[in-house]
Parts: structure tokens; sequence; C-alpha cells
């Protein structure tokens, strides 16, 4: 039985990485602080001695766009140091044989108008991205001194009951579930309604992360998406229709981006293989019914 530690396992995607895990029959370890800081090496060296991982998820990271503007500095402490010093244990202790699965973002690319593969041009818009794309840059290198096991995520929205209200997604189906809880006409704050994204569930993004630690790959870059594009406001008209009250749709300054990328879809070629393909309108109505009932 092989053994999984995933790193940042308490987030969003976390609970669902470590049931697709379970399920699969891997032993699997979750840590997040305090008990490993991926900012305190001597955290991860403890850990890795102990567990001896023959796969390694790293989750932790500041995935909000918005929080990376608000902080730019710790985003490139947690994402790009805190990557680096989980290469730099793993070396450290002895384990170049394990797989690593380190997470980025479609937030890397230049802006583009079809669908993007992975030998597309990068250039964040955004500090998130920028940190992704220097991650990423570090794991090339370790890939070539060390000849370390890393595969690159460029993962593309993914959305499931647990994300924080940060995101578009969660946000539209709390504000409006709310409203159709009290039963009365309301109103709700949004950002930019008129970007284009590619938005999946959670669960089928956890499978293809699976998928690619437990197969050989023969390259070590993936996009990680449905290929199905979506108008944000198409998805609010969808979730506003989901409640029985009249609910007034107010733009929030606040909530809009300094700079947004208008379109972002996945050309998901090296993953279709692994993709499930679950109805994003119905992963949209349990979110909906989750913040009504809770």
């Amino acid at each position: 039985m092989k053994n999984v530690a995933i790193i940042g396992a308490s987030g969003f995607v976390g609970p669902y990485l470590v049931q697709e895990f379970t399920q699969a029959g891997y032993s699997v370890f979750p840590v997040d602080l305090p008990e490993v800081d991926i900012l305190k090496r001597e955290t991860l060296d403890a850990f890795f001695t102990k567990v001896k991982p023959d796969f390694v998820v790293n989750l932790a990271a500041i995935s909000s766009v918005s929080a990376s503007w608000n902080n730019p500095g710790l985003t490139v402490q947690v994402n790009v140091n805190g990557s680096l010093n989980i290469l730099d244990s793993l070396v450290s202790v002895g384990l170049l044989s394990s797989r690593i699965l380190l997470v980025g973002s479609s937030e890397q690319y230049a802006p583009c108008d079809r669908p993007i593969l992975e030998t597309d041009p990068l250039l964040a818009t955004n500090p998130y991205g920028v940190s992704k794309i220097a991650q990423e840059n570090f794991s090339s290198l370790y890939q070539k001194k060390y000849g370390l096991k890393i595969i690159n995520t460029r993962s593309f929205n993914h959305t499931g009951v647990g994300q924080s209200d940060q995101f578009v997604i969660p946000s539209f189906c709390k504000q409006v579930a709310e409203i159709d809880k009290r039963g009365v006409p309301g109103k709700i704050a949004v950002g930019n309604l008129s970007a284009y994204r590619d938005i999946s569930d959670v669960r089928d993004v956890v499978h293809v992360y699976r998928m690619l630690l437990e197969e050989d790959q023969t390259e070590s870059i993936f996009n990680v998406g449905s290929g199905k594009v979506h108008r944000i406001k198409d998805l609010l008209d969808y979730i506003l229709s989901l409640s029985s009250c009249k609910i007034e749709v107010i733009e929030d300054s606040a909530r809009m981006r300094p700079v947004e990328n208008p379109y972002l879809c996945c050309n998901p070629s090296r993953i279709e293989r692994y993709w499930g393909g679950r109805d994003l309108k119905d992963t949209i109505r349990e979110m909906f019914l989750y913040f009504k009932e809770h």
C-alpha cells in the first residue's frame, strides 16, 4: 500500500483529495498547520522522514487572486518559498523517488481568446499567477538538478461545497440562498459578470490529480479543466433561478479585480482520458442547497 502525503489538506480541495486517495486504497497522511508549516523546513523534514511518502501533493497556497493583490509578498513567500522548502526537504531526507504534484493555475497564462494549450505563452496578470509561474520554474530546475519526479498542473477554476465565498460561485450561491431562506426580496453584490471561465467540479479535478500521479507521464505540465467555458452572468442567472424571491443585482466596485482576464478556457487534451465530466449546474445546485440548509 502506497503512502500519500497531502500538505495543506484542511483547505477546500484537501478533503476531496483525501477521499479520492482513500477510496482508491492508499494510506493517506493529510497535514496542515501547525503540525507541518511549509515555511519551516524542520517540520517538513520530520514529517517526510516519518511518513516516507510515495506521492506528495502540495495544496498549501494563497490561492485567491484578490488575496494575492492584498499581500503580494506573502503570496510569494507561501507559494514559492513554501514549495521550494518541500522540494529541498525531499532531497535532504533522500526521498528522490517520490512523485510530487505541485498545483499551478490557469492564471499563469497570457490572455487568449481560444482554449489554451500548455505550450501557449505565460503572462500572469496578478501576483497569484506570477507566484505559480515562479513555482513551476523552480520545479523545472529541481527536475534537472536532482531528477525529482514533479508534475505541475495548471488548474482552471473548480468549485464545490466547502469553497470559500471569496470565490465567485460560492459567493453568489451563499447570497442568493440567504435571501431565499428569509423568503423576502433582497439584493446581492457582484463583481465583473462579463468574464468567461472554464469552471468544473472539484471532484473531477482531484480524480485527475490522482491519475497523474499513478500513471507514468511523458509530460510534466498539465492543464486541468473541462474545456467548457461559461459566462459568469449566465451562471448568476441560473443561481437566481433557484430562488423564488425577487433579487436585485448590485455591482460592487470592491469585487472588481485590478486586472481581469476576459476569457479563460482549458484545452484538456492531455488529461481527457481521466476526466469525469460532472455537470456544473448540478454542482451549483448542490452548493446552493448546502448554503440554504446551513
